[in-house]
């Protein structure tokens, strides 16, 4: 039950972020990530998105999943959120035929 849950939370908060809103990442984190320019494929981020939501899954409040965020250290929360703008550019690139 936890990975369809686990499924269903990242296609909804992808969804969420096709729009320009991210409620699982404060401000201040989403501008810190950025600091170091290390390049990511696709599949690593992809990868990286699915290992944390599986352990997010646990969690069924906001609230709670943003306090496991804040408890990861601050380089691997900060590939995650890296992972996840990665995954959702791709996914809007893909619908957007007309740019490529």
């Amino acid at each position: 039950m936890q990975k369809s849950n686990s499924k269903q939370d990242l296609h909804n908060y992808l969804a969420i972020a096709h729009t320009g809103h991210f409620p699982l990442f404060f401000d201040d984190w989403l501008k810190e990530s950025f600091h170091t320019h290390q390049k990511m494929n696709l599949r690593k981020a992809t990868h990286n998105v699915a290992h944390v939501f599986n352990q997010l899954a646990r969690h069924k409040t906001l609230e709670k999943k943003k306090t496991a965020l804040i408890g990861m250290d601050k380089v691997s929360r900060e590939e995650f959120i890296r992972s996840f703008l990665k995954v959702v550019e791709h996914k809007l690139l893909e619908n957007t035929r007309s740019l490529q």
